[in-house]
């Protein structure tokens, strides 16, 4: 029998998520874009939505396990969102993004097959066909998951069934113990799923690494350095000093212009120099257009609104709390090939049965508290990697400034990131997510596929995790914020041609 309640669900909260990336397009979508790239954009909304989605569609899987269940096919529906990302991240995002930055004049555009729909589709097609052929030969030649079966024969008055016990499989006295490994042959589908979560898990455990860690110490920075209101006296000293900074940077920016437009060939290694540079400049333009919004606010707007503030201090006491469980519950149920303790999937469980466990909407509600926070965590360390680290190209995001481009590379982005945001759930939380489709699909099939499973058995993405965790939180402690005076040296650096000049 369906149950009407989470069809209600899904649909309310399908169209809350779909608002939200509507908004988030508007919040953060440059001016010069507000009536142009239409297709872009309904890909990029339909993107982050479906990344969202597809990590609040694993509670939605486990209530659906409960009791007798909601009678919906939800496999099918993991492998119908599954084939959506991967047309997304192979066709869709790949041709809007090159659609968007393929610049053609006039004249080219008149010629055969020289438009910018065309170049974006040889693009396209060049990267489709390389990625479809690797993926196929990979499925030719290892498709098979190597499943571990352990098989206890048992007189059934001695069996004891408790989530304290969870595998710890030792055979005691009167019974057969047998071991195995099931071969068992996936379908492309599932491959796909795997290969893509494969990809993904090495971007997952970099950004989520360090989204756990500054997420909260951001949103608690954010109160702790919030404006302060300022007299009109204190607004025209600051003030000065960002003009300062600006002509500096105008004065920069010229320089790079005219040794950019010098001609003559240059090496790669000048080549690079120049990207750094450019890179550092961008990034000092960033940061005093940040400080010149909370200068205003703090002149104009007293401050700002103090509730606003107020409401990132508390999300942020509410995130860390969130990123510690998580890594306290990979220390005690995850590494361990023997479980400390269950702790979150008995803290799920447990809430489950309050009011005498008939609506067990507390603890499915948790369920996907824990389970959106990696995503945002994910999205939030792309962010901080784009400003902070200069060794990687990034689009970065930036209010009411970023193009499209930015939007489409970091949609690409979270997207592929939510396919193993989903396999760590399913990882973490054995116990609770039992029985769910999820489980069955990600868990044990593509799981133990041959290759891929040297990397989860051992744990290779989870260790990589906490590395990123540690040394984002050194960094985070050693220097919280990026200053002005800190800025400043930037600049002297840049305008003398330094290329160790860091942010």
């Amino acid at each position: 029998m369906v149950n009407v309640f989470l069809i209600v669900s899904v649909v309310i909260l399908s169209a809350v998520l779909l608002a939200a990336c509507v908004m988030l397009l508007a919040y953060f979508g440059h001016p010069d874009d507000r009536n142009e790239a239409l297709f872009p954009k309904v890909v990029t909304v339909f993107g982050l939505w479906l990344a969202f989605a597809s990590v609040l569609v694993l509670p939605y899987d486990v209530s659906n396990s409960r009791g007798e269940g909601g009678g919906l096919r939800v496999d099918i529906l993991w492998q119908i969102i599954y084939m959506l990302v991967a047309i997304m991240v192979t066709v869709l995002i790949p041709f809007a993004f090159f659609f968007y930055e393929s610049d053609v004049d006039r004249e080219e555009a008149q010629k055969c097959c020289t438009g910018q729909f065309w170049t974006a589709f040889r693009m396209t097609a060049a990267f489709f066909v390389v990625f479809s052929l690797v993926l196929i030969i990979m499925w030719a030649v290892l498709n098979e998951a190597q499943i571990p079966v352990k098989r206890i024969a048992q007189d059934v008055n001695l069996l004891v069934a408790s989530t304290d016990s969870f595998k710890n499989t030792n055979c005691g006295s009167g019974c057969l113990e047998t071991t195995f490994t099931w071969e068992l042959p996936v379908t492309f589908p599932v491959y796909v799923i795997a290969f893509l979560s494969w990809l993904g898990w090495w971007f997952f455990s970099t950004f989520v690494g360090v989204g756990l860690v500054s997420l909260p110490l951001d949103l608690i920075n954010e109160w702790r350095t919030r404006p302060e209101p300022m007299t009109t006296q204190e607004y025209y000293t600051q003030r000065n000093q960002l003009g300062k900074r600006a002509k500096r940077l105008m004065e920069i920016g010229k320089q790079i212009e005219k040794e950019q437009s010098e001609p003559g060939s240059r090496s790669r290694k000048v080549r690079r120099a120049e990207a750094r540079v450019l890179t550092r400049f961008e990034q000092a333009y960033y940061f005093l257009k940040r400080d010149f919004d909370l200068l205003e606010v703090s002149h104009k707007l007293k401050g700002g609104n103090p509730l606003w503030y107020f409401m990132k201090l508390v999300l942020g006491v509410m995130g860390g709390i969130l990123s510690i469980t998580w890594v306290i519950h990979i220390g005690l149920f995850m590494f361990p090939e023997q479980p400390v303790h269950p702790f979150l999937n008995q803290f799920f469980i447990e809430l489950e049965e309050v009011g005498g466990g008939g609506f067990p909407l507390f603890g499915i509600a948790a369920f996907g508290l824990y389970s959106f926070w990696l995503i945002w965590c994910c999205v939030m360390g792309n962010f901080k990697l784009g400003i902070r680290f200069l060794c990687m190209r990034v689009y970065p995001m930036e209010l009411h400034n970023t193009m499209m481009n930015s939007f489409l590379a970091n949609t690409w982005i979270i997207l592929i990131c939510s396919v193993p945001a989903v396999q760590f759930c399913v990882q973490a939380f054995p116990v609770y997510a039992r029985f769910t489709a999820a489980d069955l699909l990600i868990g044990t099939q593509a799981q133990y596929l041959q290759f891929f499973r040297l990397f989860w058995e051992n744990d290779v993405f989870i260790i990589m995790m906490l590395c990123f965790s540690f040394l984002t939180f050194v960094y985070l402690v050693l220097r919280p914020k990026d200053t002005a005076a800190e800025i400043e040296k930037v600049l002297d650096r840049v305008a003398q041609g330094d290329e160790d000049a860091v942010v």
